[in-house]
C-alpha cells in the first residue's frame, strides 16, 4: 500500500502535467515554451554560481583548502533544508488537505505518514542537488575524481538533512498553532518569514568580498557554523578524506534520530489532522455598511486580500518591494557607503544610475502576481464567467493590483536614493518615469502569460506559486525585459549622455507596454471562452 500511496502522491505533487498545469501533448508550444525557460533558467543559475565557485575554488586550491567547498555545499543543504522545511511541513504532515479523504480508507496512518514525508524528502533532496551541483563541479574539479568521494556524497547528502527536517517541522507546526491562537495570524506569519529570510540575506551580504570574490567573505560564518553542529564535520571528512568512520557517525546519528521522529510523531500527526488548528474568532459588534465601487477597484481589492491571506504567496511575491524599500531607507543613513560601494562595482566609467536601474528591474520582475493571481480562481472561475463582467477588465484589475505592489515603492526608493547619492533632478524623473513603464510592462506581460497558461486544476497553493508555469515564466520573463533593456544600455552608454539612455529606455519599454496591452485587449475574451470551470 505504501508503493501504490507514493506513486499516487508523486503523480499528484511532481509529474509535469501537475506541475505545468497542462498536458505536454497536446500544448506542444507551451511545452517548448516552458523548456526553453527552463533551460535558460539552469544556464543562467549554473553559469553565474558555477562561475563564482570555480573562481573560489582555484584560490582554495592555491592554499590547499578544497575541503572548504564541502563547507559550502553543506551549510547550502542545510539552508535549504530549513527553507523548505518551514514552508512544507506543516501543510504535508500535520494539516494535510486530503486527511478527510485518507483517514476513513483501510489504511494504516504510518502508512499515509511514510508516503507524505517520502513525497517532501525527495522535493528537499532534488532543491538540494541543483543548489549543489555548481559546487561539486568546482570541489571535483580542483580536487580530482573519486568514485569513493561521489558514493559517500550520495550517502552523506541522503543523511544530512534529516535532523533539520526533524527540528523544523516542530518549529513549523509551533508557528501555526501560535499564531493562530492570535489575532491577524496570516500578517504575523509574514512578517516572520520575511525577518527570517532578510536576516539571512542581510549576514550573508555582509560577509561579502566584492573586490576577491563575493562567496570569500562568508568562509568564516561558515566555518563558525560547521564547528558547533558536528554532522557537518563528519559530512565534510568523510567526502574529502573518505573516511568510513565519519560517514557511519552520519549515519547512525541522523538516521536514528530521524527514525524515531517518524514513528514517534503518528500520534501528534493524527492528533493535529483530526482536530485542526484552531483559529481565533470574535463577535464583530459593528454594523454592516454597504458601499458600492468600480468593478476593477472591487476585484483589486479582493487580489489585495487573496495576498496577504496566503504567506507563501506574500512572500515569493512581495520580496523584490521589500528589498527595495530596505535598499531606499538604508542609503539615507549609510550614504557614503553606499556611494563607494555602488562607484566601485559600476567602475568610473559607468554612470550610477545603471545599477539603480538594475536593482529596480530585479524588484520589479520578482514582483509576479498578474503571472498567477488567475489561477487562483480555480474551481470559482465559472462564478466570473457567469458575472457581467468584461474578461479584459478582470486582466487589466490583476495587472493593475501588480502595478500598486510594487511601483509605489519603487517611485519612494528612487527618491531616497536620489537624495543619498545625489542623482540629478531630471535623471530622478526618467528613472520614475522608466520604472512606472517597466512595471506595467512585466504586468501586463505576466498577465498574458498566466491567460494562455492558467493552472486551475490544483490541490494546494504551493501548486500555483511554486510549481506552475506562470509562476515560472512569470521571474523569468521579467529577467528576459531586463536583458532586453540592459543591451540597450550597452548599446548606446558610450555614444549618448545617461539622461538620453534613460529618454530611449522609456519609449523602448513604452512600445513593448503597447503591444502588450494590445495583445491582452485583442485575446482575453477569445481565451477565456476557452476555460473550463
Amino acid at each position: 500500500m505504501y508503493v501504490k500511496l507514493l506513486r499516487l502522491f508523486f503523480k499528484e505533487n511532481l509529474s509535469l502535467k501537475r506541475l505545468l498545469g497542462f498536458d505536454l501533448k497536446e500544448n506542444k508550444v507551451k511545452a517548448i515554451l516552458i523548456g526553453l525557460a527552463i533551460l535558460y533558467a539552469l544556464v543562467a543559475f549554473i553559469g553565474g554560481f558555477g562561475f563564482l565557485f570555480y573562481d573560489l575554488g582555484k584560490i582554495l586550491s592555491e592554499i590547499g583548502q578544497e575541503r572548504v567547498l564541502l563547507g559550502f555545499m553543506s551549510v547550502y543543504t542545510l539552508g535549504i533544508s530549513v527553507m523548505l522545511v518551514l514552508l512544507r511541513s506543516n501543510g504535508y504532515l500535520f494539516h494535510y488537505k486530503d486527511y478527510e479523504i485518507l483517514s476513513p480508507l483501510p489504511i494504516h496512518p504510518r502508512t499515509v505518514l511514510l508516503a507524505k514525508m517520502s513525497v517532501m524528502m525527495v522535493m528537499l533532496y532534488i532543491s538540494s542537488f541543483l543548489i549543489s551541483l555548481p559546487i561539486l563541479f568546482s570541489y571535483f574539479f580542483w580536487n580530482g575524481f573519486n568514485l569513493i568521494s561521489i558514493l559517500f556524497l550520495i550517502i552523506g547528502l541522503i543523511f544530512l538533512p534529516l535532523i533539520p527536517v526533524v527540528i523544523l517541522s516542530f518549529v513549523s507546526l509551533a508557528i501555526a498553532y501560535l499564531t493562530s491562537k492570535i489575532p491577524g495570524s496570516k500578517i504575523i506569519s509574514i512578517i516572520l518569514m520575511f525577518v527570517f529570510f532578510l536576516g539571512i540575506f542581510m549576514l550573508s551580504f555582509s560577509m561579502n568580498d566584492v573586490e576577491q570574490n563575493p562567496l570569500t567573505g562568508q568562509i568564516e560564518l561558515f566555518a563558525g557554523i560547521i564547528r558547533i553542529y558536528p554532522p557537518l564535520q563528519w559530512f565534510m571528512t568523510a567526502i574529502h578524506e573518505r573516511s568510513i568512520l565519519d560517514l557511519l557517525y552520519l549515519v547512525i546519528a541522523n538516521g536514528m534520530i530521524f527514525g524515531l521522529y517518524v514513528f514517534g510523531i503518528q500520534g501528534l500527526v493524527q492528533k493535529t489532522n483530526q482536530r485542526g488548528v484552531r483559529t481565533y474568532t470574535r463577535k464583530a459588534g459593528s454594523k454592516i455598511n454597504y458601499q458600492s465601487s468600480p468593478i476593477g477597484w472591487t476585484i483589486v481589492k479582493k487580489e489585495f486580500k487573496k495576498f496577504f491571506s496566503i504567506p507563501l504567496y506574500a512572500l515569493n511575491s512581495g520580496l523584490g518591494p521589500v528589498l527595495l524599500l530596505i535598499a531606499g531607507i538604508a542609503s539615507l543613513f549609510y550614504m557614503n557607503e553606499l556611494e563607494e560601494i555602488l562607484t566601485q562595482m559600476a567602475g568610473a566609467e559607468l554612470p550610477i544610475e545603471m545599477l539603480i536601474i538594475m536593482l529596480l528591474g530585479f524588484s520589479i520582475s520578482m514582483t509576479y502576481t498578474s503571472a498567477i493571481s488567475l489561477s487562483f480562481e480555480g474551481k470559482n472561475l465559472w462564478i466570473i464567467k457567469s458575472l457581467p463582467i468584461p474578461p479584459v477588465t478582470v486582466m487589466f484589475s490583476k495587472i493593475l493590483f501588480n502595478v500598486l505592489l510594487v511601483l509605489p515603492i519603487a517611485i519612494l526608493s528612487i527618491l531616497m536614493f536620489g537624495i543619498s547619492i545625489r542623482i540629478g533632478f531630471v535623471n530622478q524623473i526618467l528613472l520614475i518615469i522608466l520604472a512606472s513603464l517597466f512595471s506595467f510592462l512585466t504586468s501586463t506581460v505576466n498577465g498574458i502569460i498566466n491567460l494562455y497558461m492558467p493552472k486551475f486544476n490544483y490541490t494546494n497553493d504551493v501548486e500555483v506559486i511554486k510549481q506552475s508555469a506562470g509562476a515560472l515564466l512569470g521571474v523569468f520573463g521579467g529577467f528576459g525585459l531586463m536583458a532586453i533593456n540592459g543591451f540597450s544600455i550597452y548599446l548606446l552608454i558610450d555614444l549618448i549622455s545617461m539622461t538620453q539612455v534613460l529618454m530611449i529606455l522609456s519609449l523602448l519599454n513604452l512600445v513593448l507596454l503597447g503591444l502588450a496591452v494590445w495583445v491582452i485587449k485583442t485575446q482575453t475574451d477569445k481565451v477565456f471562452r476557452t476555460y473550463k470551470a
